[in-house]
């Protein structure tokens, strides 16, 4: 089952603030499986789709990564906006007592 069948089935609580930042939408509009294709083509590169989501909770790439997102965005993002999506969501997840 994929993740969005499952978040279709409601197995999945899916939190909106993390596709609400720069980085966040840009991982929506561009696609989990496409990023993690992309970064396949060099192998100190590589992530699995989980990799991705953990960015998007808050944990930040690995600079080498963070900078191969910046040059697959095309300049959409920056370091910045990568590194301040992980800041913003440990500031709201202590905001709301840990995660959900």
């Amino acid at each position: 089952m994929s993740r969005n069948e499952a978040l279709e089935l409601g197995r999945f609580k899916r939190d909106p603030d993390r596709w609400q930042t720069e980085f966040g939408r840009w991982v929506a509009d561009f696609g989990v499986p496409r990023i993690v294709a992309r970064l396949a083509h060099d192998p100190n590169l590589r992530v699995t789709n989980q990799a991705v989501y953990e960015w998007l909770q808050g944990h930040a790439p690995q600079p080498a990564r963070a900078m191969a997102l910046v040059e697959m965005s095309q300049g959409r993002l920056t370091l910045d906006a990568i590194y301040q999506h992980g800041r913003q969501m440990k500031h709201s997840d202590s905001d709301a007592g840990g995660p959900q």
